[in-house]
């Protein structure tokens, strides 16, 4: 459970579109987490392959392409999750983030995945905010989404404009 916000400032920017500073510190937190998910994995199969193999421990060496690849993977299905089950990712709940659509309910899984792919694939679409009057990036106006400041718990099956 969550407790009330008590700041003055921060009650007066709930529901407000989120700024490019908030955005890119959620953004680099989130990148934190997808590098930690993908050393996870290699830690993994390193532990895997020495338990199946005779010979030391070491992590597996990976072509160049598979990298940056496997990072991409793991980055749209974080994103994804992340932005269909509560509308935020760990970055986005420590900046005080929700992903939503225009009317301020989940994104379907379709729009997330479209959403997540556009950012790993075009990450200086967030530069438009900048911009952009609405304080939305290139992928906000392609899927119709919105961040907005929300610090307030909804759980995964509780729209945020239904709670």
């Amino acid at each position: 459970m969550t407790r009330p916000t008590r700041h003055a400032q921060a009650m007066a920017l709930q529901g407000h579109r989120a700024g490019f500073i908030s955005r890119v510190a959620a953004d680099a937190i989130d990148l934190g987490v997808v590098w930690a998910i993908g050393l996870s994995v290699l830690l993994f199969a390193g532990v895997v392959r020495y338990l199946l193999a005779v010979g030391p421990f070491q992590l597996p060496v990976l072509p160049s392409w598979q990298l940056p690849a496997g990072g991409a993977v793991i980055a749209v299905a974080y994103l994804t999750s992340g932005w269909t089950s509560t509308g935020r990712t760990v970055g986005k709940q420590v900046a005080g983030l929700r992903v939503a659509d225009r009317s301020g309910r989940r994104l379907p899984i379709g729009r997330a995945l479209v959403r997540a792919v556009l950012y790993v694939l075009f990450p200086a679409g967030l530069l438009w905010v900048l911009v952009s009057h609405r304080n939305a990036s290139v992928q906000d106006l392609i899927v119709g989404s919105a961040v907005t400041y929300d610090w307030r718990y909804h759980p995964p099956d509780e729209s945020p404009a239904s709670g």
